[in-house]
């Protein structure tokens, strides 16, 4: 199974799947994830990026500055708020050695549209589950 999603410069692959081993069957996921060319398939850049956008969508990021999302000043995203013609939007910069590469300005909807995807890549990363054969939980031996 794998779902993908490639929009507004965020680009999500999601594959999931059932390997047989001797040991028992494993359930494996695994996400690959980036936004603007930074690779954010980790739970603490997502994490952040999904911070970013709620605060956003609830009217709680601060204007003015641009503040470090995901990586440093020189290398990673900047988010800012900007506002024309009495409309907000999110601007998110992708700074790589210093220079900006890449730029998005996202309204309200485009932002409430992302986070429902990191929202789901977050959910993928869940822990890894084993199946098989668990003695520990075994019934005790009774004689009769």
């Amino acid at each position: 199974m794998s779902l993908s999603y490639n929009m507004d410069g965020f680009e999500l692959v999601i594959a999931a799947g059932v390997s047989d081993e001797k040991l028992g069957k494993r359930r494996w996921t695994q996400v690959a994830a980036s936004y603007l060319g930074w690779a954010c398939s980790e739970l603490e850049p997502l994490a952040g990026l999904r911070a970013v956008l709620d605060c956003f969508l609830r009217g709680r990021l601060a204007s003015g500055e641009p503040g470090i999302v995901l990586g440093t000043e020189h290398d990673g995203l900047l988010v800012t708020v900007r506002q024309k013609e009495k409309v907000q939007f999110l601007q998110v910069c992708r700074v790589a050695r210093g220079n900006t590469e890449a730029e998005r300005y996202l309204s309200y909807f485009e932002a409430s549209r992302l986070t429902i995807v990191v929202s789901k890549a977050l959910q993928a990363l869940a822990p890894k589950t084993i199946w098989g054969a668990d003695t520990s939980l075994a019934p005790p031996q009774t004689k009769g």
